[in-house]
C-alpha cells in the first residue's frame, strides 16, 4: 500500500523543498512522467511522489495531496509526479567530443545544448553553471542523465582550457571574428575535439579566442543566432564529418 502525505510540514516534503534551493546538494528533483521515465533508466531515483493513488503509475510511489504537490514543484501546471534523485557520478574520461560553455547562463539554452550534444554523439558538456537547475533538467529532456557533465570555475577559464589543449584536444571556438572559418568548411575527422560556445550577450571571451586552434562560425543571412541553435548546427556538422 502506498504511503500518503497530506501535510506540507512532513519532514520528507520539507527536505524536498530544501533540495530545490541547494545547488550543492547531492540530490536533485525531477518533475513530469517523461523525465521520470528517463531518470529511472539510469537508476538515479531514490523515491517517487504521485498525486492520486487511483491513477498512480508506480506501485512504490508516495501519494501526496494537491496542496503538498504544489510546494515541491516549480512548473505552473505540474503533471502529478515528482522524483527525488541522486546526482550521477561522472567519469574522469571526457571522451573525444567535448562541448565547452564559456559563461552561457540561460538555463533553457544550457539544457537545449545538452540535449543537442547527446543527439549528435558528443560525450561531455563542460560548464560553469549548476547543471541541476530545474529549468536545465526540463529543457535537456533527459539528456542530462546520460551525458558526462563537468563543472569549472569561471575565474580558472584559461588554466582549464590550457589543460584540455595539453591533453590533446583540438579547440574550436565559435566566433564572428574576421579570422573565423565557416563551420561547413571544417573537417572533424579523427580528432579529439572541444568546441566552445559563448555567453548570450557578450559571446566568447578573449581567453577562449586566444587559446583556440581555430575560430569557426555558422554562415547565416541574419545578424545572429541563439547560442543553442548555433550549437545544434555545429554539432550536426561535426557529427556528419566524423562519419
Amino acid at each position: 500500500m502506498n504511503q500518503r502525505i497530506t501535510s506540507t510540514q512532513n519532514p520528507k516534503i520539507k527536505q524536498l523543498r530544501k533540495i530545490f534551493n541547494d545547488k550543492n546538494s547531492e540530490f536533485f528533483i525531477v518533475e513530469g512522467y517523461h523525465l521520470v521515465e528517463e531518470v529511472l533508466k539510469e537508476n538515479l531515483v531514490i523515491e517517487l511522489y504521485e498525486l492520486d493513488s487511483k491513477t498512480a503509475k508506480y506501485d512504490n510511489s508516495v501519494i501526496v495531496s494537491d496542496n503538498v504537490l504544489k510546494t515541491i514543484t516549480k512548473t505552473k501546471t505540474p503533471e502529478g509526479i515528482v522524483a527525488l534523485c541522486r546526482k550521477k557520478s561522472n567519469t574522469s574520461e571526457l571522451g573525444n567530443r567535448v562541448v565547452f560553455l564559456d559563461n552561457v547562463q540561460d538555463p533553457g539554452n544550457v539544457g537545449t545544448i545538452i540535449r543537442a550534444a547527446k543527439s549528435f554523439n558528443f560525450d561531455t558538456v563542460i560548464s560553469n553553471v549548476n547543471f541541476y537547475n530545474d529549468k536545465i533538467v526540463r529543457s535537456s529532456q533527459g539528456a542530462l542523465f546520460t551525458v558526462n557533465l563537468v563543472n569549472y570555475i569561471y575565474d580558472d577559464l584559461h588554466s582549464v582550457l590550457k589543460k584540455y589543449k595539453q591533453n590533446g584536444f583540438k579547440i574550436y571556438c565559435t566566433s564572428l571574428s574576421k579570422n573565423s572559418v565557416p563551420i561547413n568548411k571544417i573537417s572533424f575527422e579523427n580528432e579529439k575535439i572541444l568546441i566552445i560556445f559563448g555567453n548570450e550577450g557578450s559571446g566568447v571571451s578573449e581567453t577562449s579566442i586566444k587559446i583556440a586552434d581555430k575560430l569557426v562560425y555558422v554562415p547565416i543571412d541574419f545578424e545572429s543566432l541563439n547560442v543553442a541553435v548555433c550549437a545544434g548546427i555545429v554539432f550536426y556538422e561535426a557529427n556528419k564529418k566524423a562519419k
